[in-house]
Formats: structure tokens, C-alpha cells, sequence
């Protein structure tokens, strides 16, 4: 029967807060521990490591929701007026619905480490083709030495 880990306080404070999206440095903060000593729990136990990676899954989805609710539902924001509040304005942010596309479908909103060089290679492409065409529309034209053929890949 494998056995269960039974963290002290200590470690629980700081995997909880490693669950709530806190930084490894915050979670040791909020549990009241110097940032190296969770490091070297996880070196020292492969339980306590497979905990700390739960966590921290459980921490990336609570930052996905949070930054979901922020693009999707908004945030409150107080208008002032003369030192007073008048009112309140529904905030929401675009930049954060677009990283959450770009995560989530890479192939249809860019993103991702391949993206630019895939960008790239499309454009240099298309800028061959238009270079080849213009130098044939010249020698057409026969003010300019024939080219030698290349093969088109249109």
C-alpha cells in the first residue's frame, strides 16, 4: 500500500497557496518560509514534488479562470467625478481574450514558439514570387538580360 504524505503545516500553507496561482517565492512568503526551503523539501521527497506539480496545475487553471473572467465578464471600475464616485464602468481586456485564444487554438490566432518563423517563411514565399514575376514581366519586356528559369512552385 503506497503511502499517503502527511505535510506539516508548513508545507500544506505553501502548497495551497502554489494551488491559489501564487509564485513559488509567494507561496513561500505566504507560508513564512525563506523561497529555498520548499526547493529542497522537493529535492528531498518525490511525494512532496508530486504534490508541489498538482499544485501548481491547480495554480495555472486558477490564473486561466481569473484571466478568462477579466476578458470575458469584465471588471468594475469606479468613475470619478469632482473627488466623488458617479458611477461605475465594465471593463474588459482584449490583450488577455487574445493570449487565451492563442493558447487554446494556436493554428487559427498565431501564438506559440513556431509562429513567427511559420509567418516568416509564408512572407518570404510570397515575396519570391512576387520578385520572379516582376523580373519576368522585365525580360518580357526585353529591357533587361533574360533570366534563367527557375521553377515556380505556384
Amino acid at each position: 500500500m503506497p503511502r499517503r504524505f502527511h505535510p506539516s503545516a508548513v508545507q500544506r500553507a505553501f502548497l495551497e497557496a502554489l494551488a491559489a496561482g501564487y509564485s513559488v517565492g509567494g507561496a513561500a512568503e505566504a507560508a513564512g518560509i525563506d523561497r529555498a526551503t520548499p526547493y529542497r523539501w522537493r529535492h528531498q521527497s518525490i511525494v512532496f514534488a508530486r504534490e508541489w506539480d498538482a499544485a501548481w496545475a491547480m495554480g495555472a487553471d486558477a490564473l486561466e479562470d481569473e484571466a478568462l473572467r477579466r476578458a470575458v465578464k469584465g471588471t468594475e471600475k469606479p468613475v470619478f467625478r469632482g473627488g466623488e464616485v458617479v458611477g461605475h464602468v465594465r471593463e474588459f481586456s482584449d490583450t488577455m481574450l487574445m493570449q487565451l485564444l492563442k493558447a487554446r487554438k494556436p493554428e487559427k490566432y498565431g501564438g506559440g514558439k513556431d509562429a513567427p518563423a511559420a509567418i516568416c517563411e509564408t512572407e518570404l514565399e510570397e515575396a519570391k514570387h512576387d520578385l520572379l514575376r516582376k523580373f519576368r514581366a522585365v525580360a518580357d519586356e526585353g529591357t533587361a538580360p533574360a533570366l534563367p528559369v527557375v521553377a515556380d512552385t505556384d
